[in-house]
């Protein structure tokens, strides 16, 4: 699907744990996730700390949808 939306001019940031699964079936602007269940939190953390985890997940997608790109990019 985001292949599909990037082809048509509109980018999207793939926020995902399986970085390398992604950039194979062609991810290009690709945010890492804490886990497959949780993709932007963690059950384990304080509220305050999954609060900020998910701020920087989210503002990084943010970041990568704004970003050009020539090739499969990570965004960290």
């Amino acid at each position: 699907m985001a292949r599909e939306l990037e082809s048509a001019g509109i980018p999207v940031a793939h926020i995902c744990t399986m970085i390398n699964v992604s950039k194979s079936m062609g991810g290009n602007r690709l945010v890492p996730s804490r886990s497959v269940l949780h993709p932007t939190g963690d059950p384990d953390l304080t509220l305050s700390e999954e609060f900020k985890l998910r701020q920087k997940i989210v503002s990084n997608a943010l970041q990568a949808i704004q970003t050009e790109i020539k090739e499969p990019t990570v965004f960290e």
